[in-house]
């Protein structure tokens, strides 16, 4: 039995073309004087096979804006790439067609792809990991799909944005309704309402019901939220929720 020599196995490398590593997509151009692809018609002029001053560019530009438009799924890489060739074929005809004692610009090269520095942010990419699952944690639920959003959560927990939300419609809901506010009413002062809401809170747990005593308009509702937003950032006031509930109270001093 004769044994079959394996094939040495090879690292594909990513050729750079004349645009870089990603080509352009099949972009098809259909003109007067040029039919076909925009990376044709780029090589073509970079290669000085085609007197650009003969081709309009306005059935160029549309191509690449229906390209745009109508196709799904596009990507970044190659609609930049193709991006990078139509402002090419622009400014080269510019360039033909203005008067200019300057010498024809030459096309830059592409250079060879850099060495990856990657190992050089590991700290900064472990750190910003660290972070966002923190904030994942505290503020927002997990995006799995398979997860129900209204699951069971742990009572004493901090709120998250939904929980905020949820509170938040609830005080509207309990709002008196007016039939008209003036819009030249004086202006209200965060702070002082800061102030008055930061004279409300105990080191005891409440709710936003138990806090702001009715009658109330929706405005003096909005004003209290945000100052309870404020007071929370600057860690004057704290929240947690416990059973449908979001309960505040005073933070440190």
């Amino acid at each position: 039995m004769v044994a079959r020599q394996r094939k040495p196995k090879t690292t594909e490398v990513k050729a750079v073309s004349a645009l870089g590593v990603v080509a352009p997509p099949p972009i098809h151009v259909d003109g007067p004087r040029f039919a076909g692809s925009l990376a044709t018609l780029f090589q073509c002029v970079r290669d000085r096979r085609i007197d650009l001053r003969d081709v309009p560019l306005a059935p160029v530009c549309k191509a690449y804006f229906d390209y745009l438009t109508t196709t799904d799924g596009w990507d970044f890489d190659g609609a930049g790439a193709a991006l990078e060739a139509l402002s090419y074929l622009v400014e080269r005809k510019a360039w033909a067609l203005l008067p200019t004692f300057d010498d024809e610009p030459e096309f830059d090269e592409p250079a060879d792809l850099p060495e990856p520095t990657t190992h050089l942010f590991e700290e900064a990419i472990s750190s910003l990991r660290e972070r966002k699952d923190l904030r994942d944690r505290l503020h927002f639920r997990s995006p799995d799909p398979d997860q129900d959003p209204y699951e069971p959560v742990q009572e004493g927990r901090p709120p998250t944005i939904a929980d905020l939300a949820k509170a938040f419609e609830r005080l509207l809901a309990r709002a008196q309704p007016v039939e008209f506010e003036s819009p030249v009413a004086p202006r209200r002062s965060l702070g002082e309402q800061m102030r008055i809401v930061l004279h409300t809170l105990s080191p005891d747990w409440k709710s936003l019901e138990e806090l702001i005593v009715q009658p109330f308009t929706r405005t003096e509702a909005v004003w209290w939220f945000l100052a309870l937003l404020e007071l929370m950032r600057l860690h004057q006031a704290k929240a947690k929720v416990e059973g449908e509930s979001v309960l505040f109270a005073r933070g440190k001093a």
